[in-house]
């Protein structure tokens, strides 16, 4: 498969792993699988390059470093970006703060860079800074995008009617073949998945189990926006209560949870997304060549 997205990023498949952990052993296996692995870049300098020589170690498949800018110092930040560089890691998305703050140092360096957003104002912002890749992430999700409540269905195109020519992913809202679908139709290049992951066989090492037990129980309505600044979308606590018998653990994840009902391997999630998804792409185009057929537009 080649789209914009894998040419992009030297990858077979235009899955992103999202910024969901900081060990390197989720990242690896979805890297070895034709994705775009992650580390998620909370720790110290001195930490990061360990996860990144740990990755490197069991894989030499592109991969992403994640830095929510937001959090910590811009002094550690900046220096966690001179590690990348010095380890030549081969992209880093940033998200959660101001793309000007490491594009220039990042790109210099010879690094792919792209950014999360979560309307068109910041989508443009981003490009003007210099990045390579948008990853729009709409209300649905369960990552941080700030104050905006902006759904997927307005989101993609939006961007993508005013950015025609940026590699474009979609973040949140997929975790089967009907996700996919939806997000291409829209104008997505490629996809980006965090709570589909953390409920994979191959995630136990990441999680304590209480996260899958929170995600196979979720429906439609067990999140919630959290509080404050970067406003990630959080297990709702009397849903956390309800399931664990207690609300103290605050678990980041996405509205798709309730559409997720068993563990998979990583390699499912490749299949159902990649095989399946061409396949009901190919159903939902009969459906409309039977209805202009029965019924053409006069």
């Amino acid at each position: 498969m080649s789209n914009a997205v894998c040419d992009l990023f030297g990858i077979r498949y235009p899955l992103v792993m999202g910024g969901i952990t900081p060990k390197p052993e989720l990242g690896i296996v979805v890297s070895n699988a034709g994705g775009l692995g992650c580390i998620e870049g909370v720790m110290p300098p001195d930490g990061l390059r360990v996860a990144i020589r740990e990755f490197r170690s069991k894989s030499d498949k592109p991969f992403s470093i994640n830095f929510p800018l937001a959090m910590g110092s811009p002094e550690m930040t900046a220096e966690k970006a001179k590690v990348c560089i010095e380890e030549q890691v081969p992209v880093v998305i940033t998200s959660a703060g101001n793309p000007k703050i490491l594009t220039a140092q990042l790109k210099e360096g010879g690094i792919t860079v792209g950014h999360v957003v979560a309307s068109t104002y910041h989508a443009r912002k981003a490009v003007d800074a210099g990045v390579d890749c948008l990853i729009a992430e709409p209300t649905e999700s369960g990552g941080y995008r700030g104050e905006q409540e902006i759904a997927m269905m307005v989101l993609i195109p939006a961007v993508r009617r005013a950015l025609p020519d940026i590699p474009l992913v979609a973040c949140g809202t997929v975790a089967d073949r009907a996700g996919i679908v939806a997000v291409m139709a829209l104008g997505a290049d490629g996809v980006q998945l965090g709570t589909r992951l953390m409920v994979t066989k191959e995630a136990a090492a990441s999680y304590g189990d209480h996260v899958a037990k929170l995600v196979l129980a979720a429906d439609d309505t067990s999140t919630m926006s959290a509080e404050g600044r970067i406003r990630p979308r959080i297990s709702k606590p009397e849903f956390a209560e309800e399931v664990l018998g207690t609300s103290s653990k605050r678990t980041q994840m996405g509205q798709v949870a309730a559409l997720i009902d068993e563990v998979v391997s990583v390699k499912d999630v490749f299949r159902e997304l990649f095989e399946g998804g061409p396949e009901l792409a190919r159903e939902v185009i009969a459906k409309f060549d039977e209805i202009a057929q029965t019924a053409p537009v006069s």
